[in-house]
């Protein structure tokens, strides 16, 4: 019989409630890897990622009589995630090296969520972003990224040229790809919103 079979994961956060380590180390096994790729992909410090990891579930077990789950264990535990990659981030405001790590992650993460968000949710930080770019490159951007715009119909919509629009939309990314690596706060919320699309 394979071991999912036997995993009832109501029966385990019941014992778990009830001090059961069993049902704790059952539950840690079930979840800690996809945790930690959860968490290691926006952090990509496996040391890091390791001991968010052992302080969610050390906290599960000090708080485990007062456990509420509303959906699933595994959404309450990306929301757990989440709130530590944000903690961890908010630290590295205060120190340089982690800043400088984190405009690397940045950097080789952009094109990543730009492509994993789901536009249409008029996130406040990506129009904030998009107002820091001249009228004509935020436009193309909005109709070719946020629209499903092909560059000719962009070009036909603005009256401009093909060749126009694919420059104005790679000066438009660059310069948010610059405005999100001086705003870790900001790039922050698209990070973990990308999280939350490919969860």
């Amino acid at each position: 019989m394979r071991p999912d079979l036997l995993y009832d994961e109501n029966a385990l956060l019941r014992q778990l409630k009830a001090g059961d380590p069993a049902a704790f180390t059952a539950l840690y096994r079930h979840h800690s890897e996809s945790l930690y790729a959860g968490i290691l992909r926006l952090v990509k410090i496996s040391q890091v990622a390791e001991e968010m990891v052992q302080e969610i579930f050390t906290r599960i077990w000090h708080k485990r009589h007062e456990l509420t789950i509303e959906t699933s264990f595994a959404a309450y535990l990306h929301k757990a995630g989440q709130n530590q990659v944000i903690d961890f981030y908010r630290k590295l405001q205060r120190d340089r090296r982690l800043f400088n790590h984190f405009k690397a992650i940045a950097t080789e993460n952009y094109s990543h969520i730009e492509e994993q968000l789901t536009y249409s949710e008029k996130i406040v930080v990506l129009q904030k972003a998009l107002d820091t770019l001249p009228p004509q490159q935020k436009k193309v951007y909005q109709l070719c990224k946020m629209e499903g715009f092909s560059y000719k119909a962009a070009a036909s919509e603005l009256g401009i040229s093909p060749f126009t629009v694919k420059e104005y939309l790679t000066k438009a990314r660059h310069t948010l790809k610059s405005y999100f690596q001086s705003h870790p706060d900001a790039l922050l919320v698209l990070l973990l919103a990308a999280m939350s699309e490919a969860h």
